[in-house]
C-alpha cells in the first residue's frame, strides 16, 4: 500500500471516528444537531470512503461469492444430470 493510500484510509478513518463520536455525543446530550451531523458524516463515509476503507474485505468477499456460485452451478448441473443419484451396482 502506497504512502497516498494510506494517507486516504487515515483520513477516511478520522472521518468515520468523528462520525462515531458525534452519534455518541448526540446519545449522551440528546441534541438533535450531533445526529444531523451524524447522518451526514455517514453518508459522506459510506459513499466516498468505503471503497478505500474496506477494498480487502470487499476483494475477499466478491472471491467468496464467486467460489459459491461456480459450487452451486456444478452442484445444480449434478442434480439436473441426475448423476447425484444414480445407485452403483456392488457386484
Amino acid at each position: 500500500m502506497g504512502k497516498s493510500a494510506q494517507k486516504e484510509k487515515i483520513k477516511w478513518l478520522a472521518i468515520l471516528f468523528l462520525a462515531v463520536g458525534c452519534f455518541v455525543l448526540a446519545l449522551t446530550t440528546q441534541q438533535v444537531l450531533f445526529n444531523l451531523i451524524t447522518i451526514l458524516l455517514a453518508i459522506v463515509v459510506y459513499r466516498f470512503g468505503q471503497p478505500i476503507l474496506f477494498k480487502e474485505y470487499d476483494e475477499k468477499r466478491k472471491k467468496k461469492y464467486e467460489e459459491a456460485i461456480k459450487i452451486r452451478q456444478a452442484a445444480q448441473e449434478a442434480v439436473v444430470s441426475k448423476k447425484v443419484f444414480k445407485n452403483k451396482k456392488v457386484g
